[in-house]
Order: C-alpha cells, then sequence, then structure tokens
C-alpha cells in the first residue's frame, strides 16, 4: 500500500513542483509543500487507522516531490548577466567559436546544430568564454558531427514565438539562449574529445552509412528511425501518414525497442544460463547490451526511462523478489526528473511513460474484455487502446488529431517490428564491413539477402501506414485545452478501478454450460481456420524466409527494363533534377535539386530497389538548387561518368562535387563541351550542344552563372527532348545562330519557368509538343513567371506540365510515340515528331576526353564547314549498365557508328555595361524575357575537323569512398 502510494505522489509532486519553477512560482511550491507536510500530521492524529497510513503517506510523498521539484526547477534557468549568451543578442557580428554537442539535423540545404562551450570575439578584439548554448543554422555542406569544434562570424539573435507556440521557452528548456544563422562556418577540430558520446556518434553513423548501402531510400530512413533512433531523414510523407494512423510510436525509441534487444540478447545467452555462474553473467550481458544500446542511440529520454525501468525490475528478480512494473516505471520516472528536470517538457518522453502506464493499468482488463477475439487480433487492439487511454490529453495536446484507425494499422504494422530490427540490425554492419572491405560479390549477394529483405518489409510498413491514413477519417482534428488532463486522468483512475473489479479472468464453473452454446456459435469459420494456417505456417523462420526470397525475385524481375525510354522531372522543390533510364536500362542523372534528402527519395522511387549505381550525372551549372543533390547522390550512389560545365563559382557546396567526382572509384570526371555524344546504350543518346571551350573561356553573358547552364539534346529512336538547364536568353539566341535549335517532343523549361527563359525564338524554333516546369510550391521568385506561361500557351497543342501542381512529371516513350504521366493527369499517347537533324561537333578543345580535337586540316576554309567522317563510338555496354546482383546476365560490348558534322563556331561577347558586374546568384528581377540576344564578335574561328570523342566508362570499382572533409561551406540561392 504504501509503495503504491508513494511513489506516484513523489512523481506528480515532482512534476508540480518543476512547472511551478518554470512559472516563477518555486517559493509558492514550497509553502505548498509545508502545507502538505502539516496536514499529513494533523492526519496523523485526527484520522482514524484505516484512513491514517493512506493519507500521511500521500501527504508526505507530495510535499516532498513538490519541494524537490521546484528545487530541481530552478536549475532551468537561463545563465544571465555579463558573459553569457543573453548579453550578446542583439549586440553585431561577433566572431564566434563552438563544439557540437549533439547530431546536427537536417532541413534540405542547411542544417541545425546545438553549440556549447562557447569563446566570443569582437572583430580585432579579446577572445573570452561565454555561458549557455547557441542553435547554429549553417550550410548542410559543413561536415559536421558530435564533438566537432567549428568557427563562425555571426550576430546572434534571441527566438522569436511563432504560430502561437511559444519557441523561446521550448529552447529556454533545452539551455538554448540564442540562435545564430550562418553562410560560412570553418571546422577546426574534427572531434575535440572521443568521449562516450563522440564514440558512440561514431559507431553510429558508421551503422547508419552501412545501411544507406544495404537499403534504398526511403525505406533508408525509416529503418535508421526504428533501430538507431535517427528520424531527420525520415520522408515527410511517411511521417505524416504514419502520425495519422497512430504509427509515430513505431520510429520512436523507446520500451518497446529495448524490450526486443532484451528479448534477442536473452535468447542468444539462454544456454548460457544453464552453466555455473550463468544465473548472474546472462543478466549482466543483458544489462550491459542495453545499456551500449542506449547509448548507441543517442540517450533520448524515452529510451533511458525504458532502460532504467528494465534495470530495476532485473534487480528486482536477481534480488528474489517480484518485480512490480509500476513500481519500477515510478522510480525510473523519478530518477529522469531528479536528474534532467527538462525531460518533462519532452513529448516523447510524455508518451512513453503516459503509454507504459496504460499498458500495466488496462491492457490485460482489455484483453480479457476482448477474450471472444482471436490471439493475433486481440493483443495488438488492447494494447493500443491501453496506450491511447492514458496518452490521450498529450496526443490531443501536442499534434491536434486524434487517430481513429490507430487499432487497425498497429495490428499490420507492430508485429513486423522485431523482425524489421533485426534485418536492419544484421545489414547496417554488414554493409559498413562491405564498404571497408570492397568485395562487390559478396556485398550485391548481402544487399540483395538480407537488405532486400528489409527493404521489403520496411515498404510493406509504409504501404500500411498510408493506406490506414488514406482511410476516410481515419483522424480527426481534436483541439482541447490543457487543463483537460487534470480532469482526464481521475477520471481515467476511477475507471480503472471499476474496470479491474468487473472483469473476472475466469467465469465460475457453474456458468460453463450455459456458455457452451456461445461458444459453438462464435467457432470461426472454414476459410479462418485456413487462414490461420497459413499464417502460422509463414510465421516458421524458413518459411517465412523463403516465401521473402521468393518475392524478391519476382520483385528483382520486375525492376529489369521495360525497353521504353523513362525521362522524369523529378519532384524536388524549387530546383532542378532530372532523371532518364534508357530502353536497355542505362540511367542518366541531370542535376539534384536543393535537398539531398528529397533527391535520395526521389531517386529510390524511380530506381530498382538493388541498384546503387548511376551511369551518368551532369551538373549543368553550380547553382545551390542544382548541385545540393549531387553530392548526396555521389556519396550514396556508385557513377561511371560525371560531367560538369566547369565554370568555377564561389559555392563550397559546388567545389565538394567536384572534389567527390574526381575521386569517384572506378568513375570518370569530364568538362561537357558541346559536339559530346553520351550513348545510353543502343538507340538512345544525349548530345551536348552547350557551352563550347570558347563560351567557358569567354566573359559570362550578362555576368550570369545561369548562362553556363549545359545544354543537351535527348535523342531515342525518333523521341527528342531539350534539356536546357537554366539557361536564358542569351544562350537560347546562341544556340539559334549557331543552327543547333530544331524541332522537338518535349521541352525541360528553362530557369523554372523565369521571365528570362524560353523566349519566343527558341519556342518558335523548338516547337515542343510537351513542357515540363520544374518549380517549387509557393516559391519565393515567383516562377513560372506569367509572362513565359503566356509564351507557351501559346503554341498549338502544347500541354504544360508542372511539378509544383502535379509532383513528379515522367514522360514514356518507344521511339516512336511518347505519352506524359504524373499522379494528377495521363496524356494520350501521341506519335513523335522525328525531325532528320545532322549531327554536328563544335571546334572547341574538349578538355579532359580521351580524343583531343586534331590539326585543322588546310583544305578547310572558313567559309564552310569540313564534313567529318564516320567514326565508331565504342561503349562498353556492361560498364554502362546499372549495377546488378550477380545472377543477372550481362551483355556483351557493342559498337555504334555516328555519322557527325562540325558546325561554324563563334566567340561570343557580352554588351557594355557601366559599373561592374557581379556573379547574380538569382535572376528573377530580370524585366522579361531578352529579345536581344548577345550579339557576336564579327571574327568567326574557322572550323576544324576532329575526330568524334568516344565515352569509355571505366568499370566501377568496389566499395564506397568515405566523405570528403569539406573545411568550409557556404550557400547561395540558385533560383
Amino acid at each position: 500500500m504504501v509503495s503504491r502510494l508513494a511513489l506516484p505522489s513523489a512523481v506528480v509532486g515532482m512534476a508540480a513542483g518543476i512547472l511551478a519553477a518554470d512559472a516563477q512560482a518555486a517559493g509558492q511550491a514550497l509553502l505548498v509543500s509545508l502545507a502538505l507536510a502539516a496536514a499529513a500530521a494533523v492526519a496523523a492524529r485526527l484520522l482514524s487507522s484505516r484512513w491514517r497510513v493512506a493519507t500521511v503517506v500521500t501527504c508526505v510523498a507530495l510535499g516532498a516531490g513538490l519541494a524537490l521539484g521546484g528545487w530541481r526547477g530552478t536549475a532551468l534557468e537561463l545563465p544571465t548577466g555579463p558573459g553569457s549568451v543573453a548579453s550578446l543578442v542583439g549586440r553585431g557580428e561577433l566572431h564566434l567559436v563552438g563544439t557540437v554537442v549533439d547530431d546536427p539535423r537536417p532541413r534540405g540545404s542547411s542544417q541545425q546544430a546545438v553549440l556549447e562551450d562557447l569563446v566570443a570575439a569582437r572583430p580585432g578584439g579579446t577572445a573570452h568564454s561565454i555561458r549557455g548554448r547557441l542553435l547554429a543554422t549553417l550550410p548542410r555542406s559543413v561536415p559536421l558531427g558530435v564533438g566537432t569544434r567549428i568557427g563562425l562570424v555571426a550576430a546572434i539573435e534571441a527566438p522569436a514565438a511563432f504560430d502561437g507556440f511559444d519557441y523561446p521557452a521550448y529552447l529556454a528548456r533545452q539551455g538554448i539562449s540564442g540562435l545564430v544563422r550562418v553562410r560560412f562556418a570553418t571546422v577546426i577540430e574534427e572531434v575535440r574529445a572521443a568521449g562516450p558520446s563522440e564514440i558512440a556518434a561514431a559507431a553510429r553513423g558508421w551503422l547508419l552509412g552501412g545501411l544507406n548501402e544495404m537499403v534504398p531510400e526511403p525505406e533508408a530512413a525509416l529503418g535508421a528511425g526504428i533501430l538507431l533512433g535517427v528520424r531527420s531523414s525520415i520522408s515527410p510523407e511517411i511521417s505524416t501518414a504514419f502520425a495519422t494512423a497512430g504509427l509515430t510510436h513505431v520510429v520512436a525509441i523507446s520500451g518497446w525497442n529495448i524490450a526486443i534487444v532484451a528479448a534477442i540478447v536473452g535468447s542468444l545467452l539462454r544456454p548460457l544460463e544453464e552453466r555455473r555462474g550463468g544465473h548472474w553473467l546472462a543478466p549482466g550481458a543483458a544489462a550491459a547490451t542495453i545499456a551500449g544500446y542506449v547509448v548507441l542511440t543517442g540517450a533520448s529520454p524515452s529510451v533511458v526511462r525504458a532502460a532504467l525501468m528494465a534495470a530495476a525490475m532485473m534487480v528486482s528478480r536477481l534480488g528474489g523478489s517480484r518485480a512490480h512494473a509500476a513500481s519500477a516505471l515510478g522510480l525510473a520516472t523519478a530518477a529522469m526528473l531528479v536528474a534532467a528536470p527538462s525531460v518533462l517538457w519532452d513529448v516523447g518522453f510524455q508518451l512513453s511513460a503516459l503509454a507504459t502506464g496504460g499498458l500495466i493499468l488496462f491492457a490485460a482488463p482489455i484483453e480479457r474484455r476482448l477474450s471472444a477475439w482471436p490471439g493475433w487480433l486481440r493483443e495488438p487492439v488492447a494494447l493500443t487502446l491501453a496506450a491511447q487511454l492514458t496518452t490521450l490529453p498529450v496526443v490531443v495536446g501536442s499534434f491536434g488529431r486524434l487517430s481513429l484507425v490507430a487499432p487497425l494499422a498497429n495490428v499490420v504494422v507492430v508485429p513486423l517490428v522485431p523482425i524489421v530490427m533485426l534485418l536492419c540490425g544484421i545489414a547496417a554492419p554488414l554493409g559498413g564491413i562491405a564498404t571497408a572491405l570492397h568485395m562487390p560479390l559478396l556485398t550485391d549477394a548481402a544487399r540483395w539477402a538480407v537488405g532486400g529483405s528489409a527493404w521489403l518489409l520496411l515498404r510493406a510498413m509504409v504501404i500500411a501506414g498510408q493506406t490506414a491514413a488514406a482511410i476516410p477519417f481515419a483522424a480527426l482534428p481534436v483541439v482541447a485545452p490543457a487543463w483537460l488532463a487534470l480532469a482526464w486522468y481521475p477520471a481515467i483512475g476511477v475507471a480503472w478501478r471499476l474496470f479491474a473489479r468487473g472483469t473476472d479472468p475466469e467465469p465460475p464453473s457453474e456458468a460453463v454450460p450455459a456458455l457452451e452454446p456461445l461458444a459453438a456459435a462464435k467457432k470461426p469459420a472454414a476459410w479462418r481456420e485456413r487462414a490461420g494456417m497459413v499464417a502460422r505456417g509463414l510465421a516458421r523462420p524458413w518459411v517465412g524466409a523463403a516465401a521473402l526470397g521468393l518475392l524478391l525475385v519476382a520483385i528483382t524481375l520486375a525492376g529489369l527494363p521495360d525497353g521504353q525510354l523513362h525521362l522524369v522531372a523529378l519532384d524536388i522543390g524549387q530546383g532542378d533534377a532530372i532523371f532518364v533510364r534508357s530502353p536497355s536500362g542505362e540511367t542518366l542523372l541531370i542535376d539534384g535539386g536543393p535537398d539531398p534528402d528529397l533527391l535520395l527519395r526521389r531517386l529510390g522511387e524511380r530506381l530498382p530497389w538493388w541498384q546503387r549505381s548511376v551511369d551518368v550525372v551532369i551538373l549543368t551549372h553550380p547553382h545551390e538548387d542544382h548541385v545540393a543533390g549531387l553530392v548526396a547522390a555521389l556519396e550514396r550512389y556508385s557513377v561511371r561518368l560525371i560531367l560538369d560545365g566547369g565554370r568555377d563559382y564561389p559555392n563550397p557546396t559546388y567545389h565538394r562535387f567536384v572534389q567527390l567526382a574526381r575521386e569517384e572509384p572506378g568513375g570518370r570526371f569530364a568538362l561537357a563541351r558541346a559536339g559530346q555524344i553520351v550513348p545510353l546504350g543502343r538507340t538512345t543518346t544525349l548530345r551536348i550542344l552547350y557551352p563550347t571551350a570558347a563560351d567557358v573561356a569567354g566573359p559570362l553573358p550578362e555576368g550570369d552563372i545561369n548562362n553556363a547552364s549545359v545544354v543537351g539534346l535527348l535523342r531515342s529512336g525518333g523521341f527528342t527532348a531539350l534539356l536546357t538547364g537554366d539557361a536564358e536568353a542569351p544562350v537560347e539566341a546562341e544556340l539559334a545562330e549557331r543552327g543547333l535549335l530544331t524541332r522537338v517532343n518535349v521541352l525541360k523549361v528553362g530557369h523554372h519557368g523565369s521571365h528570362s527563359s524560353s523566349s519566343p525564338p527558341l519556342l518558335n524554333a523548338t516547337h515542343p509538343a510537351a513542357a515540363l516546369i520544374s518549380v517549387g510550391v509557393g516559391n519565393d521568385y515567383g516562377h513560372p513567371h506569367q509572362v513565359t506561361l503566356d509564351h507557351l500557351h501559346a503554341i498549338p497543342g502544347l500541354r504544360l506540365h508542372r511539378t509544383d501542381l502535379e509532383g513528379s512529371i515522367e514522360v514514356v516513350t518507344d521511339g516512336r510515340r511518347y505519352q506524359v504521366r504524373s499522379r494528377l493527369v495521363t496524356d494520350p499517347w501521341r506519335p513523335v515528331v522525328a525531325v532528320a537533324m545532322p549531327i554536328r561537333r563544335a571546334v572547341a578543345s574538349i578538355a579532359g576526353w580521351p580524343s583531343p580535337p586534331s590539326p585543322r586540316p588546310s583544305s578547310c576554309s572558313p567559309a564552310s564547314p569540313c564534313p567529318m567522317g564516320s567514326s565508331p563510338i565504342r561503349v562498353a555496354s556492361a560498364r554502362l549498365r546499372p549495377r546488378r546482383p550477380s545472377f543477372l546476365p550481362r551483355p556483351a560490348w557493342r559498337s555504334i557508328r555516328i555519322s557527325s558534322r562540325s558546325p561554324r563556331s563563334s566567340m561570343t561577347s557580352t554588351r557594355s555595361r557601366p559599373g561592374t558586374m557581379a556573379p547574380r546568384t538569382a535572376s528573377s528581377a530580370h524585366g522579361g524575357w531578352r529579345s536581344a540576344a548577345t550579339p557576336s564578335s564579327p571574327s568567326r574561328s574557322p572550323p576544324i575537323r576532329s575526330p568524334a570523342s568516344s565515352i569509355l566508362h571505366a568499370p566501377r570499382a568496389a566499395g564506397r569512398r568515405s566523405r570528403w572533409p569539406s573545411p568550409t561551406g557556404t550557400w547561395r540561392s540558385g533560383s
């Protein structure tokens, strides 16, 4: 009786004391605790023996908890006065140095990190230490980790509330006093001290890299959340679906994960328990494993609570007494509130503790009430309802919604969690080892078997969550005041007393005959019996593994090339990313958008699940909204050929891309130059139209880096698509002047549909039947511009598609006809408009390519270009094709002969303008498309004969590189 009253009363008192201290009422809390002590003394004298003990224990525990909570709550006060972060808010720019104390949280092209151990100095002044923490927003290109020491120059800002959310109070409870937002940061020290948190962070990063090697996105991010608690890269679509379906707890490391780890360790150590000393050794090994797992996952409040509770129960059992779950929960919660009072505001801790209490109090009574249900359905429904009862006020107050499909969704998803944890726990270290040892065949086999199994079950979880969330009225928006908890928890306490008393685990013996007709009526039908037999058979390990293997084989065969070209404008926000898969399976990625995580998810959706290679990657120009995602693509995928326009630009993300491209194992890095032809199988080519070497060496048209964009023409059979990057009107005019524009089937509209691109001369020359605009929803640049939309709509028969309205847009063609598809519309099949088009080569030298231009023959005159002879382009098909599991056949080498012709080349110069022209990062301020193109120089370089350049793709070396430690980072807007 005493323990059942003392612990809950003490926990409630500590929570109230911490809340009082947060409200600047710690003194009042102390007075209340003294009043409770006096009330206990009075009760001890006046009440009867029946109520005396309960009242005294409750008052004393409440008073002690209130005083202790009020005292500990004062520790949450932020440092103030001279030498604190708060004293430097709004004081101008400072030179700051700090240490990263937690895993950085990516946010698109930026990342957030908490800094402490701060040193500040005025420019040219003396450095001094400052007390407190800062939340820094930094470029994604800065390599950060726990323990990294960084330097930056920034002004400290005070956080502000938004949308009714008290953001300053939220940060203050984490000890954060100010914010900094910077575009430049320098890594001073990789890891300042190799403590437990730094070692755990390194191990977590290694396992995360191994899991990424074995499982594609977006499933890899979900697996990382389930296994390691790393949820920052989980797709927003999946997070929203899981929240609607009541499955958020699946990706939150908590007692469920601890129980799974303990069960796995216990089963492995069971033979040890039978040996001498095993009674103590096995629990010790299990405790050490659980402690290591807690540290590995970042020691979040919910998992620490579960570990403390498990430790309390283990100590109780080893001591020979009966383990009491409620007492263990109370001890763990009280210990955490004393050690770290800020966990009281952690939603994960609140949900974990309350859900555990609900399971202890209500799971068994609810399950007894559902005794007529089959066991596979009864248990998960009872557990879900029990947890929802106690977490309802927190869920409604924090998320504003109540899931009605949670019991159904948990029935499907929860049984998969232990298997997914086990498979991801095997796949992650296997991937890390395979990356380090460079064993291609073993890596492919492990990826297909273990990684494929983990991917398949994770995919099943995603489909189940999204299907449950798509049910009408799956979740209801509910708004409730905070004081609801004051009435809710006493009410469910009374309900529990009535519920537990009124439920009998077994009916009396005399009532059994009367229940027999009812039991007979509830006998399951034959089809349910057969379904149960099938389910029990699949639950056997070897049968389940065989079924999983057969399903993987079927999905692998379904993912082989279908003989059609797929051109996809990926939905990656305000940026560009074009993915191409040729009829024979070769892949091409042009640009990567601004969000590395989003690009990886989009590639995972388009590539077969087992493929970790991209044949060709092209960066059109070095703006952040084109290059940021390509850095992640080079880190995650093997790439055979990487092409870059070669125009330098002050963007560290671009410099990191170049470094990674040059270090790509087994890949080639080259400069994209007009006239180059990139073969993508037997019938598909990409021909580079712009720039020439002279274009890159000359002045940048209008001083805009967008005009350095690589422009290419994709051809498959009779189908053609013009891919323009962010090229603007001067480049379009230059292409027209060089005779490189002809009618195309599909146009990728330049520069996200801005008014500076897709000028009428370009549209009139190409006359596309379909146009694709890659643009972000509600972007700040006004893209696509109404002027450009009017020009496009003026073309007869043109169908316009936009990623901000339709999502990813796919063009499918067999070379004779094509179709445009998106999630909203599917155009009818159209015949291609084949145009006889001479394939020409530019005269500029091709730096970085194996075939340099030959000297100009004397018979060529400036007036007429010299015809080019037919030259073979030899393609190593096996090397061009995506890397596949070893059991799949690889085709042999083949040769293609392409005739080419050299056009006239012109040296361009820009119009003179007053003042110095600085490179612009955004051209949304243009006053419309530029009708007057950049004039050409009257002198033209004479054409010369140059053999066709061949692209030989070297085989990819096994394994992946380590990440390039870029010391600095900044970004510039590219839209």
